[in-house]
């Protein structure tokens, strides 16, 4: 992108609209406010997959997550903020500080050596989408209750968590790399079987973190410069 001030905005253009959005959705359980905060971890999740086109040296990196960092502190201290645009992270009744994992996730991500397009993409996409897909399934269908560190997690929200990242793994190195199928779907569950582990044994929003985290390493000591 030929203006970085621009480039450096972007996330944050992109951010806020969509919590003012969620936010301003009137909601009476907590169901429906754990869905709307999924809903905003999807969205700015698929969206972070285009930020490698103008976040594109180290400065910029850190000086988007610099603004959306401020922006998400503010959000939480400052009431007026709050109350517009704070519902849709903190209004299911938990706490969390996930959305501030989630940005310095995104952001080690882009600064990482991405030698391969699915060093990037696939711990973005597990992030978002595997997430979401366990969230949502594990509160429509709770079954299967577990115990200890993953108290509170369900059996099907972990499959649901597991097929999704099997899926997004093996199609993006399908696309991405030359691998041959066995060694796909290899990777594919190693993938799916670490970050489906991290992402049960992690509360208080740390598996924004840990879970693309997780996913780039195990990518990386498997596919390398593939």
């Amino acid at each position: 992108m030929d203006n970085p001030l621009l480039a450096l905005f972007i996330p944050s253009l992109l951010i806020v609209p969509a919590m003012g959005l969620l936010s301003g959705i009137e909601s009476h359980s907590a169901v429906t406010a754990e869905l709307r905060r999924k809903a905003l971890h999807l969205g700015v999740g698929l969206t972070a997959l285009s930020f490698p086109l103008f976040l594109t040296n180290g400065w910029l990196v850190v000086s988007a997550l610099g603004i959306v960092f401020s922006w998400m502190l503010a959000v939480r201290k400052i009431p007026l903020l709050s109350r517009r645009f704070g519902c849709v992270l903190h209004g299911a009744g938990r706490k969390s500080h996930g959305e501030l994992y989630f940005s310095v996730a995104i952001a080690g991500l882009l600064l990482l050596p991405q030698s391969n397009p699915a060093l990037y993409v696939v711990p973005v996409m597990i992030l978002s989408i595997a997430d979401a897909a366990a969230a949502v399934v594990g509160r429509a269908w709770p079954v299967g209750h577990l115990g200890g560190l993953a108290r509170g997690k369900t059996a099907s929200g972990a499959a649901a968590f597991a097929i999704s990242a099997l899926l997004i793994t093996s199609l993006a190195l399908a696309y991405f790399t030359p691998l041959s199928p066995l060694m796909i779907l290899l990777v594919g569950v190693f993938v799916s079987a670490l970050t489906t582990y991290t992402e049960a044994v992690s509360s208080h929003g740390v598996d924004n973190f840990a879970v693309p985290a997780i996913a780039w390493l195990a990518l990386y000591s498997t596919i390398g410069g593939v």
